[in-house]
């Protein structure tokens, strides 16, 4: 596309200069300026016409200076009284005095081979006349502007031919590309994408093309990310729903005890069992309130300096009635040095809470859990790791009520700058987190 570009381009500059090749042939092709008949007898008549009353002086001096415009004339201008008023050396047959015959065969100078103009100065008999002979090769011909240039016409005719040519080709194949395009664009069905488009060139089209295909990628990207979107969605609404079913059917159970027997042993049990799912469904309404503000971004953060070991004791220390309720045997290896992240600290209380709380529910037949803090891992970062030796989180554990607490661990380490993963085997699980640093 970019050579037809430059032939038509070149075809558009030549376009002026081709007519003056016929017009002026010679003054292309010889080393002397080529006037027009009518051109310069308008040009010297218009002098003459200037001339209206001038004195003799001015009138010699304004020829001299047209002399030297046209070096090769020969110049001179004939007085009232008829006598020859000279500029510059004239033909031995120019008379010295004018009568009526000379003046009548003013114009017959021809047939030497020289062009002859006459023109009465102010257009006025009684202020005399002035004359110019031009060489012949001086004035452009019908036979050198036609018959003499053919070769110039069919040059030019075969220029045009070509242009016309190169145009049709350039944009024949510019719109077959086009409507190549068009058609990848056209698709039917509403959630049908346009397929990508072979790349011919790199020019002007083919930037296009690459640009339409690189909207498809997107497309297809975007779509396959909404479909993702849909099933997690589809998935947090059952592990939610379970979630809630499963303590209100414990909570159905135990209050038809204790509508029965409400002053018994197994009444007072019943509450107790109702108050702890009760606090159970306040806790999972709680992360669902953060999870919905974590995923609109307006869940208010404050980043700042944490000694994370500090952090760590701080949580299990909280915790470790529940573990010794459960009978957990608890093993916790922290360095004594501060290790300082960046980070909310009550968001990192919530980490720490939803995978103490995974492991008291999902773990709790292996009564273990061990908090330590490793070097040599994850690209040299220090790494907090949390194991347990349950049966392993699986696709069914999720489904009872796990997935609700790492979502909102995901959300939260990403927007901390933080990076987790989760490890699970039949003997146990093991959860890693740390962070990233420049």
């Amino acid at each position: 596309m970019t050579k037809y570009l430059i032939l038509i381009m070149t075809a558009m500059l030549l376009w002026p200069v081709i007519p003056a090749m016929f017009y002026f042939p010679g003054y292309l092709l010889s080393n002397h300026p080529i006037y027009r008949p009518e051109e310069i007898t308008r040009i010297w008549q218009q002098e003459a016409m200037k001339l209206n009353g001038t004195d003799q002086d001015t009138i010699h001096n304004r020829l001299a200076e047209l002399n030297e415009e046209f070096p090769d004339a020969e110049i001179f201008w004939v007085d009232p009284s008829g006598k020859t008023q000279a500029v510059q050396d004239l033909s031995e047959d120019t008379p010295a005095q004018w009568d009526y015959e000379d003046v009548l065969s003013l114009q017959m100078q021809g047939h030497k081979g020289s062009f002859t103009l006459a023109a009465l100065i102010g257009g006025d008999p009684k202020q005399g006349f002035m004359v110019m002979r031009l060489p012949g090769s001086h004035i452009l011909s019908a036979e050198m502007s036609l018959a003499g240039n053919l070769p110039l016409i069919l040059l030019f005719f075969i220029i045009c031919l070509c242009f016309v040519g190169l145009s049709w080709l350039f944009f024949v194949k510019l719109r077959k590309r086009l409507i190549k395009l068009q058609s990848a664009m056209s698709v039917s069905g509403k959630n049908e994408i346009p397929n990508e488009v072979s790349i011919s060139k790199k020019d002007e089209i083919g930037e296009l093309e690459g640009a339409f295909n690189r909207m498809v990628r997107e497309l297809r990207e975007s779509q396959q990310r909404e479909r993702e979107e849909e099933d997690l969605r589809k998935q947090f609404i059952s592990n939610v729903s379970h979630d809630l079913r499963t303590p209100l059917t414990v909570i159905r159970q135990h209050i038809h005890t204790v509508r029965n027997n409400p002053e018994s042993s197994h009444g007072q049990t019943s509450l107790s069992i109702i108050e702890s799912k009760l606090n159970e469904v306040d806790k999972l309404m709680d992360n669902l309130l953060s999870y919905s503000l974590l995923s609109a971004g307006k869940y208010p953060i404050s980043m700042q300096p944490v000694d994370i070991t500090e952090e760590v004791r701080n949580r299990v220390a909280e915790w470790y009635p529940v573990f010794e309720a459960k009978d957990f045997e608890v093993q916790v290896e922290l360095p004594d040095e501060p290790v300082i992240w960046a980070a909310d600290p009550m968001w990192l209380h919530r980490i720490l809470d939803n995978v103490f709380q995974n492991v008291v529910r999902h773990a709790g037949a292996g009564r273990y859990i061990a908090v330590h803090m490793t070097d040599g891992q994850k690209s040299q970062k220090q790494t907090l790791i949390i194991r347990d030796r349950g049966p392993g989180i699986s696709n069914k554990t999720l489904e009872k009520g796990a997935g609700i607490g790492l979502s909102i661990v995901s959300l939260m380490t990403k927007e901390m700058g933080m990076q987790w993963e989760m490890e699970s085997s039949s003997t146990g699980c093991t959860f890693s987190i740390w962070k990233e640093t420049k």
